[in-house]
Protein backbone atom coordinates (compact mmCIF):
# COMPACT_ATOMS: atom_id res chain seq x y z
CA UNK A 1 0.00 0.00 0.00
CA UNK A 2 1.27 3.71 -0.78
CA UNK A 3 1.90 5.79 1.98
CA UNK A 4 2.34 8.88 -0.27
CA UNK A 5 -0.05 12.17 -0.58
CA UNK A 6 -0.24 13.88 -3.65
CA UNK A 7 1.86 16.29 -2.01
CA UNK A 8 4.53 13.61 -1.11
CA UNK A 9 7.33 12.30 -3.57
CA UNK A 10 8.93 8.56 -3.76
CA UNK A 11 11.63 6.53 -4.17
CA UNK A 12 12.36 2.72 -3.45
CA UNK A 13 15.98 1.41 -2.49
CA UNK A 14 16.51 -2.59 -2.03
CA UNK A 15 19.13 -2.94 1.02
CA UNK A 16 20.64 -5.75 1.64
CA UNK A 17 20.29 -6.31 5.91
CA UNK A 18 22.06 -9.14 7.86
CA UNK A 19 19.96 -9.88 11.06
CA UNK A 20 20.24 -12.29 13.54
CA UNK A 21 22.50 -14.22 11.67
CA UNK A 22 20.13 -14.75 8.87
CA UNK A 23 20.31 -12.54 5.67
CA UNK A 24 16.67 -11.04 3.38
CA UNK A 25 16.71 -7.89 1.51
CA UNK A 26 14.45 -4.78 2.60
CA UNK A 27 13.01 -2.62 0.68
CA UNK A 28 13.23 0.67 1.38
CA UNK A 29 11.02 3.78 0.59
CA UNK A 30 12.18 7.27 0.91
CA UNK A 31 9.76 10.00 0.67
CA UNK A 32 9.53 13.63 0.73
CA UNK A 33 6.71 16.18 1.19
CA UNK A 34 5.83 19.29 -0.68
CA UNK A 35 6.05 22.51 1.14
CA UNK A 36 3.55 25.68 0.08
CA UNK A 37 6.07 27.18 -2.21
CA UNK A 38 6.51 23.70 -4.24
CA UNK A 39 9.71 22.90 -2.66
CA UNK A 40 10.60 19.65 -0.51
CA UNK A 41 10.99 19.20 2.81
CA UNK A 42 13.41 16.77 4.63
CA UNK A 43 13.92 13.61 2.85
CA UNK A 44 12.61 10.41 4.91
CA UNK A 45 13.01 7.04 5.23
CA UNK A 46 10.13 4.30 5.81
CA UNK A 47 10.07 2.89 9.37
CA UNK A 48 8.42 -0.72 9.45
CA UNK A 49 6.43 -2.10 12.00
CA UNK A 50 7.98 -4.85 13.90
CA UNK A 51 9.58 -5.74 17.21
CA UNK A 52 13.20 -4.33 18.47
CA UNK A 53 15.92 -4.16 21.34
CA UNK A 54 16.43 -0.81 22.96
CA UNK A 55 18.64 0.41 25.80
CA UNK A 56 21.79 -2.15 27.31
CA UNK A 57 22.13 -3.36 30.75
CA UNK A 58 24.50 -2.49 33.08
CA UNK A 59 28.57 -2.19 31.59
CA UNK A 60 31.12 -1.53 34.21
CA UNK A 61 33.73 0.49 31.60
CA UNK A 62 30.30 2.59 30.50
CA UNK A 63 27.67 2.65 32.74
CA UNK A 64 23.85 2.20 32.66
CA UNK A 65 21.86 3.03 29.38
CA UNK A 66 19.20 -0.08 30.05
CA UNK A 67 17.29 -1.80 31.05
CA UNK A 68 17.84 -3.59 27.40
CA UNK A 69 14.47 -4.89 26.44
CA UNK A 70 12.45 -5.34 23.65
CA UNK A 71 9.48 -3.14 22.41
CA UNK A 72 6.92 -3.47 19.67
CA UNK A 73 6.26 -0.89 16.90
CA UNK A 74 2.97 -1.41 16.10
CA UNK A 75 2.61 0.89 12.75
CA UNK A 76 4.99 1.65 10.37
CA UNK A 77 6.38 5.68 10.95
CA UNK A 78 8.96 7.87 8.46
CA UNK A 79 11.86 9.67 10.17
CA UNK A 80 14.78 11.64 8.01
CA UNK A 81 17.26 10.10 6.54
CA UNK A 82 19.70 12.57 7.67
CA UNK A 83 19.79 15.16 10.75
CA UNK A 84 17.86 18.67 9.78
CA UNK A 85 20.53 20.77 7.89
CA UNK A 86 21.05 24.45 8.07
CA UNK A 87 19.06 25.05 4.98
CA UNK A 88 16.37 23.13 5.94
CA UNK A 89 16.55 24.83 9.88
CA UNK A 90 17.13 28.46 7.58
CA UNK A 91 14.51 28.82 5.99
CA UNK A 92 12.01 28.07 8.56
CA UNK A 93 14.19 30.52 10.27
CA UNK A 94 13.94 33.16 7.70
CA UNK A 95 9.79 32.70 7.00
CA UNK A 96 9.09 32.71 11.05
CA UNK A 97 11.23 35.70 11.82
CA UNK A 98 13.48 33.67 13.97
CA UNK A 99 17.16 34.50 14.52
CA UNK A 100 19.52 31.60 12.48
CA UNK A 101 21.73 29.35 14.47
CA UNK A 102 25.18 30.42 14.75
CA UNK A 103 27.29 27.80 12.84
CA UNK A 104 30.95 28.86 14.24
CA UNK A 105 32.25 28.94 10.64
CA UNK A 106 31.83 25.90 10.23
CA UNK A 107 29.44 26.08 7.04
CA UNK A 108 25.61 26.04 6.26
CA UNK A 109 23.92 24.51 3.70
CA UNK A 110 24.13 20.92 3.55
CA UNK A 111 25.91 20.72 7.30
CA UNK A 112 23.61 19.38 10.19
CA UNK A 113 21.99 23.04 11.93
CA UNK A 114 23.75 23.07 15.36
CA UNK A 115 22.76 25.63 18.13
CA UNK A 116 19.14 24.47 18.19
CA UNK A 117 17.63 24.54 21.75
CA UNK A 118 14.65 21.53 22.35
CA UNK A 119 12.44 24.46 21.98
CA UNK A 120 13.52 25.38 18.71
CA UNK A 121 13.40 21.69 17.54
CA UNK A 122 9.98 21.80 18.04
CA UNK A 123 8.76 24.72 17.08
CA UNK A 124 10.67 23.71 13.69
CA UNK A 125 8.39 20.63 13.24
CA UNK A 126 5.62 22.50 13.68
CA UNK A 127 5.79 24.65 11.05
CA UNK A 128 7.07 22.04 8.92
CA UNK A 129 3.63 19.98 10.37
CA UNK A 130 1.67 23.42 8.97
CA UNK A 131 3.86 23.75 6.18
CA UNK A 132 3.18 20.06 4.59
CA UNK A 133 -0.19 19.24 6.05
CA UNK A 134 1.43 16.69 7.85
CA UNK A 135 2.12 15.57 11.10
CA UNK A 136 5.85 16.02 12.23
CA UNK A 137 7.41 16.05 15.63
CA UNK A 138 10.64 14.87 16.84
CA UNK A 139 11.03 10.64 18.19
CA UNK A 140 10.82 9.52 21.02
CA UNK A 141 13.64 7.61 22.39
CA UNK A 142 12.17 3.98 21.63
CA UNK A 143 10.97 5.27 18.22
CA UNK A 144 15.19 7.00 17.70
CA UNK A 145 17.14 3.91 18.56
CA UNK A 146 14.62 1.27 17.00
CA UNK A 147 15.25 3.51 13.74
CA UNK A 148 18.51 3.87 14.62
CA UNK A 149 19.28 0.05 15.12
CA UNK A 150 17.52 -0.82 12.14
CA UNK A 151 16.40 -4.40 13.01
CA UNK A 152 19.82 -5.08 14.41
CA UNK A 153 20.59 -6.19 18.83
CA UNK A 154 24.01 -5.15 18.62
CA UNK A 155 26.29 -2.59 20.87
CA UNK A 156 25.95 -0.50 17.05
CA UNK A 157 23.80 -1.47 13.98
CA UNK A 158 26.97 -2.84 12.04
CA UNK A 159 27.84 -5.20 15.45
CA UNK A 160 29.30 -5.26 18.92
CA UNK A 161 32.52 -4.03 18.03
CA UNK A 162 33.41 -0.66 16.90
CA UNK A 163 34.73 0.17 13.25
CA UNK A 164 36.52 3.18 12.52
CA UNK A 165 35.21 5.92 9.78
CA UNK A 166 32.30 3.28 9.72
CA UNK A 167 29.89 6.29 10.55
CA UNK A 168 32.30 8.30 12.95
CA UNK A 169 35.50 9.30 13.91
CA UNK A 170 37.40 8.55 16.95
CA UNK A 171 40.63 11.15 16.43
CA UNK A 172 42.60 9.40 19.73
CA UNK A 173 42.34 6.57 17.04
CA UNK A 174 43.38 7.91 14.02
CA UNK A 175 42.95 6.98 10.27
CA UNK A 176 39.66 8.98 9.80
CA UNK A 177 37.93 9.21 6.40
CA UNK A 178 39.66 12.40 4.50
CA UNK A 179 37.33 15.13 5.59
CA UNK A 180 36.13 14.53 9.13
CA UNK A 181 39.33 14.47 10.84
CA UNK A 182 38.57 18.34 12.52
CA UNK A 183 37.10 18.46 15.88
CA UNK A 184 33.74 19.72 13.98
CA UNK A 185 30.58 18.53 11.99
CA UNK A 186 30.85 17.09 8.29
CA UNK A 187 28.15 17.48 5.63
CA UNK A 188 25.26 15.31 6.37
CA UNK A 189 25.95 11.92 4.77
CA UNK A 190 29.24 11.36 4.82
CA UNK A 191 29.21 7.85 5.71
CA UNK A 192 26.96 4.73 4.38
CA UNK A 193 23.85 4.69 6.08
CA UNK A 194 22.48 1.90 8.16
CA UNK A 195 20.04 -0.35 6.99
CA UNK A 196 16.84 1.21 6.64
CA UNK A 197 18.89 3.94 4.74
CA UNK A 198 19.47 6.66 7.91
CA UNK A 199 22.84 8.02 8.11
CA UNK A 200 24.26 9.72 11.17
CA UNK A 201 22.87 7.86 13.62
CA UNK A 202 26.00 7.25 15.71
CA UNK A 203 27.96 10.29 15.22
CA UNK A 204 27.82 13.67 13.20
CA UNK A 205 26.04 15.51 16.12
CA UNK A 206 23.65 13.89 19.19
CA UNK A 207 19.94 14.65 18.37
CA UNK A 208 17.29 15.39 20.64
CA UNK A 209 14.25 13.41 21.48
CA UNK A 210 10.87 13.95 23.16
CA UNK A 211 11.76 12.16 26.47
CA UNK A 212 11.52 13.56 30.11
CA UNK A 213 14.43 13.11 32.26
CA UNK A 214 13.59 10.11 34.34
CA UNK A 215 16.10 8.25 35.60
CA UNK A 216 13.81 5.91 37.23
CA UNK A 217 11.17 5.51 34.22
CA UNK A 218 12.11 4.15 30.34
CA UNK A 219 9.63 3.74 27.80
CA UNK A 220 8.23 0.13 27.07
CA UNK A 221 7.11 1.01 23.49
CA UNK A 222 7.18 4.10 21.09
CA UNK A 223 5.61 6.88 23.07
CA UNK A 224 8.32 9.13 25.16
CA UNK A 225 8.41 9.23 28.67
CA UNK A 226 6.65 12.04 29.99
CA UNK A 227 7.48 11.79 33.46
CA UNK A 228 10.40 13.76 35.98
CA UNK A 229 12.27 16.76 35.14
CA UNK A 230 10.87 17.89 31.27
CA UNK A 231 12.25 20.86 31.45
CA UNK A 232 15.78 18.67 30.88
CA UNK A 233 14.80 15.91 27.87
CA UNK A 234 16.97 13.28 26.30
CA UNK A 235 19.83 13.26 23.62
CA UNK A 236 20.41 10.44 21.57
CA UNK A 237 23.50 8.91 19.17
CA UNK A 238 27.28 10.41 19.59
CA UNK A 239 29.06 13.26 18.10
CA UNK A 240 31.93 14.29 16.19
CA UNK A 241 33.55 15.00 19.45
CA UNK A 242 32.96 11.54 21.24
CA UNK A 243 35.37 8.93 21.72
CA UNK A 244 33.58 5.63 20.38
CA UNK A 245 32.38 4.12 23.44
CA UNK A 246 30.54 7.12 23.66
CA UNK A 247 28.28 6.22 20.53
CA UNK A 248 27.06 3.48 21.34
CA UNK A 249 23.20 3.51 20.49
CA UNK A 250 22.53 3.12 23.99
CA UNK A 251 23.76 6.43 25.24
CA UNK A 252 21.70 8.84 26.53
CA UNK A 253 22.09 11.87 28.47
CA UNK A 254 19.91 14.98 29.27
CA UNK A 255 20.10 18.33 28.83
CA UNK A 256 17.96 21.87 29.52
CA UNK A 257 15.00 22.45 26.78
CA UNK A 258 16.32 25.89 26.73
CA UNK A 259 20.33 24.84 25.96
CA UNK A 260 22.02 24.95 23.03
CA UNK A 261 25.05 23.05 21.78
CA UNK A 262 27.52 23.00 18.71
CA UNK A 263 27.75 19.31 19.24
CA UNK A 264 23.83 18.77 19.30
CA UNK A 265 21.14 19.27 16.65
CA UNK A 266 17.91 16.92 15.51
CA UNK A 267 16.02 14.35 13.26
CA UNK A 268 12.31 14.53 12.62
CA UNK A 269 9.44 11.59 12.72
CA UNK A 270 6.42 12.32 10.29
CA UNK A 271 3.15 10.36 11.24
CA UNK A 272 1.85 7.82 8.90
CA UNK A 273 -1.98 7.52 8.86
CA UNK A 274 -2.70 4.20 6.79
Amino acid sequence: MSLLTKASTALTLSIFIISCGKSHNYSTEFIADKLSDGSEGPQLSIVPAGKGVVGEDYNSSYGYFGPQRTIEIPAAFAISRSEITFAQYDKFATATNRPVPDDKGWGRDDMPVINVSWLDATAYAEWLTEQTGQKYRLPSETEWEYAARAGTKTVYWWGNNYIQSKEHCDRDIGNCTQGTEAAQPWVSGRYQPNPFGLYDVSSNVAEWVLDCDDEDNRSNDMTPVKTGDCDSRIVKGGSYSDRAHIIRLSNRVSIGIESRYSSVGFRLVREINE
